[in-house]
């Protein structure tokens, strides 16, 4: 029942989310429910509290969204168009790009966050106080290349930022005061800047967007190429990445029988990457699916993780509601995660019986099993936020995802090294930027092949519904024939 009642909740996001009826009509609806189930509880029915968790669950959602002020600052709406000035302190950490950075920052006089978008340098910190002059405006939608467009104006919302200035003249006028996120973050520019010591470009910004998901120097064509073949998400912060790199430090830690050293580090790896990037809420969300995988792969018991991911889910949108729609990286993370909890097993039986020759050795098999199973969960996905099939990807991921473990190991082992000494870590260098220049070739040559994409352009909501109905169709259907891991291999049973 609990995960009808968190998927009615999440059905309550999306009701008020689209209709915009407002709190009241909920509250409304609760009280119908209750007195709905009151009438059926006197009469003994057997489904009255059916009736009573399947509206509450509906009417919570629904009145936690309507609670989210989404609308813009009207002070800040009147002075659209105009130049204004202000002086803030950078309340997140820099996005920086190939020749732009991008700030938020928030006015005392506001509720809503502005976004900077400037120039490359001078560079500015978080926590750095900022005196700000430009032209106030709102952003916009855009489309891509693929016809699909992007809602960039809900996207940012959903942090509380409704507006932009573009090329804003910026003068510093205090340096960031020493805190545990500003420590963070100077910790990993530093580590940055030592693996960017020793490896060229862009295989640095290749190892950085691994480790930390910068990857300013990669350069847009290069970028659109890991995107077209289906890696984008090893270059940038999410639960996908994070998910099956821990995935696959435990099933490389099991096959030398190191089950409870396997989950260890795999935490601890996990927590302290947390730490390092800072604890944003992309990091927060992504960690948190990861450690729900490997512990539905550690303790075999995929039914547990799968209600603790509706847990977690539930928690995150009861926190931010607007995360459902509007956040990518959430969908990402939560489908990706459920995708590898569900499926893994199924794809990795097939692996064993149809294609036997993929070796069981350093737990190959059970990492080309997680990939292959995330991929497919994700691809509606995908489709509806590229525009694009990526028809390579299922035979790119496997091929390439098995070195990403040991590239960030590389990577962390570099910029680590760096920070004690430079000859130090040039052996470390000298392995990752093989390493990246063998995946960074490989991602070129795949893309351009003939049909290595297929454009599809924007799809719509209800067909991704449709996608995963058929999805859930499957799992019930292979679950009903009693269809599990034959269980020598040492892969979790599906409980």
């Amino acid at each position: 029942m609990i995960y009808i009642s968190i998927v009615l909740f999440a059905l309550g996001i999306i009701f008020e989310e689209i209709f915009i009826i407002g709190w009241s009509v909920g509250i409304f609806v609760g009280f119908l429910t209750l007195a709905v189930y009151l009438v059926l509880q006197k009469e003994k029915k057997y489904w009255a509290k059916v009736v009573l968790i399947v509206g509450l669950s509906f009417c919570i959602g629904f009145i936690r969204l309507s609670l989210v002020d989404i609308s813009p600052d009207q002070s800040l709406i009147q002075k659209v168009g105009e130049k204004i000035s202000l002086t803030t302190r950078i309340a997140e950490e820099p996005d920086r790009r190939d020749v732009s950075v991008r700030y938020v920052v928030s006015s005392h006089e506001s509720k809503s966050k502005i976004l900077l978008v400037a120039n490359r340098f001078p560079e500015f910190q978080y926590g750095d106080k900022i005196k700000v002059e430009g032209k106030l405006a709102l952003p916009k939608n855009f489309v891509g290349d693929m016809g699909v467009e992007f809602d960039y104006i809900s996207y940012l919302s959903k942090d509380n930022i409704h507006f932009i200035i573009y090329q804003p003249q910026i003068n510093l006028l205090e340096s960031s005061k020493a805190g545990l996120f500003a420590s963070l973050y100077q910790l990993k520019n530093i580590f940055i800047a030592k693996i960017s010591n020793v490896v060229p470009e862009p295989n640095a910004s290749l190892l950085s967007g691994m480790l930390f998901g910068a990857k300013q120097s990669l350069g847009t064509d290069l970028l659109d190429q890991f995107k077209n073949v289906g890696l984008i998400h090893i270059v940038v912060l999410s639960g996908y990445n994070i998910t099956i790199i821990a995935w696959a430090i435990l099933s490389f830690t099991y096959y030398f029988g190191k089950r409870n050293l396997g989950l260890f580090i795999s935490v601890l790896g996990i927590i302290l990457f947390s730490i390092m990037v800072g604890l944003g809420a992309t990091v927060i969300r992504a960690g948190i699916m990861a450690l729900i995988a490997i512990l539905a792969r550690y303790l075999g018991r995929p039914a547990d993780a799968l209600r603790w991911l509706f847990i977690a889910g539930f928690l995150m949108l009861l926190y931010n509601p607007l995360s459902l729609l509007r956040d990518p990286s959430f969908q990402l993370s939560f489908m990706a995660t459920l995708g590898l909890i569900i499926f893994t097993p199924f794809v990795y039986q097939i692996l064993s019986k149809k294609f036997s020759f993929i070796s069981e050795r350093f737990a190959l098999r059970e990492i080309i099993s997680s990939t292959i199973a995330v991929q497919i969960f994700i691809l509606p996905l995908l489709i509806k936020m590229s525009g694009i099939v990526s028809l390579i990807s299922f035979i790119i991921n496997p091929f390439i995802l098995p070195f990403t473990p040991l590239l960030m190991a590389l990577g962390g082992l570099t910029g680590g090294a760096g920070l004690i000494s430079y000859f130090l870590s040039w052996p470390f260098g000298t392995l990752s930027y093989l390493l990246t220049e063998f995946v960074i070739r490989t991602v070129e040559l795949s893309a351009s092949l003939p049909l290595a994409t297929l454009p599809v352009g924007q799809i719509s909501l209800w067909l991704i519904i449709i996608w995963y109905l058929f999805y859930g169709f499957i799992y019930f259907k292979l679950k009903s024939k009693g269809v599990s891991p034959h269980p020598a291999s040492g892969h979790p049973p599906l409980d």
